[in-house]
């Protein structure tokens, strides 16, 4: 999900969206087989024109919100993702890439920052678009969602973050949780 010119959310790139986005096709293209691109549906999807020149266009998702909201006189009832590249090895059960996904839950943000996504969206691309054994990169990390994801599908994950603020909070949200272990009571 990278910063987008148009987003008006106060996020650090911003201005520079177009340059961030050559810059991050230049450094990868060389190491990646294909890219995933996750956009709010209000995103100025011209941004991804970089991406287009280098991998191939495989199709657009819909991940549609069970629940919608409102932005000004826009109902909000999904984002979008762009595959591009080669599409990952089918696999029992993964014999076609579908193209829409719902997300039924109603918790919200999961993370401070201003344009987070939903965990199972993220998740249901994550599953469907890289391969056990992947590394996924996030080159425009945020609070953390795709490497929450990542580790959840059992993925290698790497994220690249340029403000500080939340570097701390992905660092937080993928941190692993320890289990008290406690001595079972005597008989």
């Amino acid at each position: 999900d990278p910063v987008w010119p148009d987003a008006n959310a106060g996020l650090v790139g911003q201005e520079s969206a177009y340059q961030l986005m050559r810059e991050f096709v230049f450094e990868v293209q060389h190491q990646t087989r294909r890219v995933a691109i996750h956009l709010g549906s209000d995103s100025n999807p011209g941004v991804l024109a970089p991406v287009g020149e280098r991998w191939p266009f495989f199709r657009v998702c819909w991940l549609a919100y069970a629940l919608p909201c409102y932005k000004g006189r826009m109902l909000y009832d999904s984002d979008v993702a762009y595959f591009f590249g080669d599409p990952p090895a089918a696999r029992p059960g993964k014999q076609v890439i579908p193209g829409r996904t719902m997300d039924t839950s109603s918790n919200g943000r999961q993370s401070a920052h201003p344009t987070s996504r939903k965990l199972r969206h993220v998740e249901w691309i994550v599953n469907w678009w890289s391969e056990p054994g992947d590394t996924v990169l996030d080159p425009f990390c945020g609070g953390g969602t795709t490497l929450a994801a990542a580790k959840n599908l059992g993925r290698k994950a790497i994220g690249i973050e340029i403000e500080e603020r939340y570097c701390e909070s992905a660092v937080h949200r993928c941190s692993q949780e320890v289990f008290a272990l406690t001595q079972e009571p005597e008989r």
